[in-house]
């Protein structure tokens, strides 16, 4: 009875991990659908969330406010897709270069700037108290 509670445990954390895990992929997969009707093949996806993700942790990091951070991180991805749809549309670019360029740029300014602003590698110091969104108790959850 105890292998099977361990057992058991595992599997819960394990399926809670990729639900968690896989909301902002599956937004991303639903965003390069939606840019895929659009007729712009939008390779630069993963530099977005990436430049986003680095944003949002300075401005939550700085401000100590989770919400500046989310707006930071809107804001940050809302510029590189402009980008993109300048060289792509405007400038009459290939959009898998263009895409591609996307990502090689926020790779490289993520760790770049993140290296010469914290000295951590490329990483952002941990966000504590109110520069995190709270946990969300969904009601009759602990019932699960």
């Amino acid at each position: 009875m105890d292998a099977f509670g361990d057992v058991s445990a595992l599997a819960a954390v394990v399926l809670a991990s990729a639900l968690r895990l896989s909301v902002p992929l599956i937004a991303a997969c639903l965003a390069g659908l939606w840019s895929e009707r659009s007729g712009i093949v939008d390779i630069g996806l993963e530099g977005k969330m990436l430049i986003a993700a680095f944003a949002s942790a300075v401005a939550a990091y700085e401000t100590h406010s989770a919400w500046i951070g989310l707006g930071g991180g809107i804001l940050a991805s809302v510029a590189f897709a402009l980008l993109h749809g300048f060289a792509s549309i405007s400038q009459r670019g290939n959009q898998i270069v263009s895409g591609v360029a996307i990502n090689l740029l926020a790779a490289g300014l993520t760790a770049v700037i993140g290296n010469a602003w914290y000295g951590q590698g490329g990483r952002t110091p941990p966000l504590e108290g109110t520069a995190r969104f709270a946990d969300l108790a969904l009601p009759g959850a602990a019932a699960l």
